[in-house]
């Protein structure tokens, strides 16, 4: 179905001779997964003309590098409620695109000392209160889960048996090329240089390839949504921190790891990865180091590495010799709450956000698309994310999780 350009808008300003103008229906700025999925789901469900904007290449931002693990694990319901409905469209995936995201699920593990111990029971009653099969274990069933691992300092856990991890790139291009089957156009090496508003209302887009007259733009470019939006007069509080990823090599006689860990007692993380090998990183309770968005050291640090493979090593002992094999960093776009940013932004009919995932997009993402799809639409999603609104942060209702690190939600 073909919607009818917004009200309120002139043309915008002449374009040059000889550039290209174009007509959407809804424009979107951002292709990794969360870009891609509403993109697709627009497209899906025939939302008009669709045209999705990226400034490299599908999926080659912080996408192409997280970490992909998929768990459930949050204090809040609508968290959950993506969460789950994401997990079970990861496990769709190839029946739903005619992709893979290479989801394996092996379960997530989540480790707490004494004190973190009543928020996390009281996480794993939301689940079960929406019917999501997990459990809180005690230090015996932890040993039993994996027998190698110390649990000294851990008091207990939360064991979801059915989670697991992704690729982010495979997931991002499994979305556009099915957005593109479904008729929407991704323009890639394609930079959105700013957002046209008269009048506050939306009325297109200049990008580098030429302007898009449109009365709906959804940006979904993580840490560079907020130079986009300043322009506007519309202040997103998000900052760009570098986060570091090592890969060990375990030895060989200690065999594969099988489960994800996210350590809250030893402030790590760990998964599986090919090849006997692990990624691991670090459960920050504040941002690593914040940096501009297109200027940071892509490299690992020599104490990143001894920190994480010292929390390895408590953890697993019978594997301390694990070698170094190779490490990155890339960006989280995190918020002062570490919550993301969706939805319409008032004042400005026809401008959405999805942003500030603080490093837990990726996972929601595959649900998030049908909830921006339904919301520009201008339909009642399927989950309520209205908690999420830009304006808590002038208002001061900030969300907070019931675990120390901001990442866990």
């Amino acid at each position: 179905m073909s919607k009818g350009r917004g009200g309120g808008c002139g043309r915008a300003q002449e374009p040059e001779e000889d550039t290209l103008v174009s007509t959407a229906d809804v424009v979107i700025i951002g292709g990794g997964s969360t870009g891609t999925s509403a993109a697709f789901q627009l497209a899906r469900r025939r939302y008009g003309k669709v045209i999705l904007v990226e400034r490299e290449t599908v999926g080659a931002g912080p996408t192409a590098k997280t970490i992909g693990i998929v768990r459930l694990h949050y204090s809040y319901e609508p968290l959950v409620r993506l969460a789950s409905r994401s997990r079970d469209l990861f496990g769709q995936f190839e029946e739903l695109t005619g992709a893979v995201a290479d989801f394996t699920r092996c379960g997530f593990l989540l480790l707490a000392a004494e004190g973190e111990m009543p928020g996390l029971r009281a996480n794993v009653d939301l689940q079960h209160h929406l019917g999501i099969r997990s459990a809180v274990v005690t230090p015996t069933e932890i040993a039993g889960l994996d027998p190698r691992m110390n649990i000294d300092g851990v008091a207990g856990g939360a064991w979801e048996p059915e989670s697991g991890f992704a690729d982010g790139y495979a997931t991002a291009s499994g979305f556009a090329g099915a957005a593109r089957r479904a008729g929407a156009e991704v323009w890639e090496t394609t930079a959105a240089q700013r957002i046209i508003v008269e009048r506050s209302v939306v009325c297109g887009v200049q990008t580098a390839r030429g302007e898009i007259i449109t009365p709906t733009v959804l940006v979904a470019c993580g840490p560079w949504t907020p130079q986009l939006l300043q322009p506007l007069g519309v202040d997103v509080p998000i900052q760009s921190s570098r986060q570091q990823v090592v890969q060990l090599g375990l030895p060989a006689a200690f065999g594969p790891l099988a489960i994800i860990i996210e350590d809250m007692a030893l402030g790590f993380y760990v998964r599986p990865e090919t090849g006997d090998t692990v990624l691991a990183g670090v459960l920050e309770e504040e941002a690593e180091q914040i940096v501009p968005a297109d200027e940071y050291n892509r490299g690992v640090d020599f104490d990143f590495v001894e920190r994480t493979g010292r929390a390895w090593a408590y953890r697993y002992p019978g594997a301390s010799e694990a070698q170094f094999r190779q490490g990155y960093a890339s960006l989280y776009d995190i918020t002062p709450d570490w919550q993301p940013v969706l939805g319409a932004v008032e004042g400005i009919r026809g401008l959405y956000l999805a942003a500030g995932f603080s490093g837990h997009g990726f996972k929601l993402s595959p649900a998030l698309g049908e909830v921006l799809a339904a919301l520009v639409a201008g339909e009642v999603p399927p989950i309520d994310v209205s908690m999420f609104r830009l304006s808590r942060f002038a208002d001061g209702h900030l969300i907070r999780g019931r675990h120390a690190q901001g990442i866990l939600g």
